[in-house]
């Protein structure tokens, strides 16, 4: 990748604590000084292919992601053997 405006970034498997069962990752990202928190949410495609949380207590979340902007489906990570969709949100 050549295009200066891309960063890329690698969170180690170690770095992320399970919450829910498994159906959302938890870590902390800093950038530029700024803490994030940093959330993977474990998700599925239902029968008609369409994507949604493999959690209904994340469904909310993941449902308010398509209000700011969000056009699914979205690119995943796999991790433990899962698909999660990456969040990254400023510290308050």
């Amino acid at each position: 990748m050549s295009d200066r405006r891309v960063v890329v970034l690698t969170v180690p498997e170690d770095a992320w604590t399970e919450d829910r069962n498994g159906d959302r990752l938890l870590a902390i990202l800093v950038i530029n000084g700024t803490f994030h928190h940093l959330e993977a949410i474990r998700v599925v495609e239902d029968d008609d292919g369409i994507q949604k949380t493999a959690s209904e207590d994340l469904a909310e979340t993941f449902d308010a992601m398509f209000q700011i902007g969000g056009e699914g489906p979205f690119d995943t990570v796999t991790m433990r053997g899962a698909e999660y969709v990456l969040v990254v949100t400023p510290f308050q």
